[in-house]
């Protein structure tokens, strides 16, 4: 996935953590695999997404304390939940944007090549800050660099 005006930075994990960074033709095999994932039914909710890593099947992306990670399902209420992420109409007016389904209103929103979940309603500079919410919470599915 990429977002508006970042379309060679593609969401990927690196130690856990979920970032975007530029991923070319020429880049290696393993972040070529960190930067594609599968769609799965969401695990809390059928009609939702999961995004379950290729290269480490059964971590899937979730966010914890905002922050966007990968984890292996503990099978908890609480895991599925934050691991689940509702398609909705590009809050950029394109593309698809993933809403928490256990904190409507947050979003999948990258920031400073961190992801986060976010609903713009921060201050400053941080993650959470309103400005460019529309833009960095737009993703646009990409096909995968990865088998």
């Amino acid at each position: 996935m990429t977002t508006w005006g970042h379309t060679n930075r593609y969401l990927r994990h690196a130690d856990s953590l979920a970032q975007t960074e530029i991923v070319e033709a020429g880049s290696s095999g393993l972040l070529k695999q960190d930067a594609t994932w599968t769609l799965r039914r969401g695990l809390a909710d059928s009609s939702c997404y999961s995004f379950e890593s290729v290269n480490y099947p059964g971590r899937f992306l979730r966010h914890a304390d905002s922050r966007v990670r990968t984890a292996t399902d503990d099978g908890s209420a609480l895991f599925r939940q934050d691991a689940t992420f509702c398609a909705r109409p590009g809050l950029g007016g394109s593309g698809v944007t993933f809403e928490s389904i256990n904190i409507p209103g947050s979003y999948l929103r990258h920031f400073a090549s961190a992801v986060h979940i976010a609903a713009g309603s921060g201050a400053g500079d941080s993650y959470d800050r309103p400005q460019t919410l529309t833009a960095d919470a737009t993703w646009s599915v990409a096909a995968p660099w990865a088998p």
